[in-house]
């Protein structure tokens, strides 16, 4: 995979910037605040319709613009191209559209045009919560399978409407029973799959550690309360009155931890500011491999 071209429209401090790219390696340098991380966050959002810096996409639009325009042309490995925009305004429209069809949903642009980017923002991942390595392996396997990505979104389009019958005043036993059977049942399909992916990008991670020193001893630990349906039903069943008190549901794979060790210890605990930094930059290698060869594609690798 690789980027031709992109066109940047009031997007950070790029009041209208078009950049040309050739194959292979491209170095982007200038001053600082001139705008080099920008178009690194603009060839993301256009291949996952979000920033890799922050959620609220209002901080993307040029100070005293009414909204940004991207649009980017992509090449993959057959030769084939596609023209991807990402459009937003200050009111939160917001339009994207892949070879000028408008998409309804950003999951139709999953997988189309990969990229992997490694940032200081990224750093969260191995000294952050719980949550944020859960939305990065998320991120990865979502990409890297169409099977994963529909599990992980009915199992969160469920839990959702759990969660807000539990903040409801007005919530039943009855009525929550309805929820617990179908997010069992998504919840076993999701963390089935979420546990066979993870064994494979530890074995990858793995190797990648072994290729850099042999002498590394570095490791990935899912931490999981794997159940099937029946025994899920039981624990959101047995976790009811804790679940209406709290306003939330506290059992399921939104609740698992992923852990990364460094010679037997939990880094993000222990890690000095060099391990957090090697064990991230070796992450981010496996990520690029892992996506290479389960979706046949070379992703866009954005430092």
């Amino acid at each position: 995979m690789e980027i031709i071209s992109i066109k940047m429209i009031s997007f950070r401090n790029h009041k209208k910037t078009n950049v040309d790219f050739n194959s292979g390696l491209t170095i982007i340098w200038g001053k600082n605040g001139s705008g080099k991380t920008s178009i690194l966050e603009a060839i993301y959002g256009l291949s996952l319709g979000k920033s890799f810096k922050t959620n609220n996409k209002k901080e993307l639009i040029k100070e005293g613009d009414s909204g940004f325009y991207l649009k980017g042309v992509f090449r993959n490995e057959s030769n084939n191209k596609n023209t991807v925009s990402f459009s937003q305004d200050r009111l939160g429209n917001k339009k994207i559209s892949i070879n000028k069809k408008e998409i309804l949903k950003r999951k139709e642009m999953i997988g189309l045009n990969n990229v992997v980017v490694f940032s200081p923002e990224e750093e969260g991942i191995t000294k952050g919560p719980a949550g944020d390595r859960r939305r990065y392996f998320n991120r990865i396997f979502s990409i890297c399978s169409p099977t994963y990505l529909e599990s992980l979104l009915s199992y969160n389009k469920t839990l959702k409407q759990r969660n807000a019958l539990l903040k409801s005043k007005k919530q039943k036993a009855c009525d929550l029973d309805i929820w617990n059977e179908p997010l069992a049942l998504f919840g076993e399909k999701l963390w089935n799959e979420r546990n066979n992916k993870i064994e494979e990008i530890g074995k990858v991670f793995k190797q990648t550690a072994k290729s850099f020193d042999s002498k590394l001893d570095l490791d990935i630990k899912y931490i999981a309360k794997t159940k099937t349906k029946n025994e899920i039903i039981s624990e959101l069943s047995k976790n009811q009155s804790l679940d209406i008190k709290r306003g939330f549901t506290s059992f399921g794979p939104h609740r698992d931890e992923v852990l990364f060790f460094w010679k037997n210890k939990i880094i993000r605990k222990h890690g000095s500011q060099g391990e957090h930094k090697l064990f991230l930059a070796l992450l981010k290698i496996t990520e690029h491999r892992y996506m290479s060869k389960k979706t046949k594609t070379t992703p866009v690798f954005l430092i």
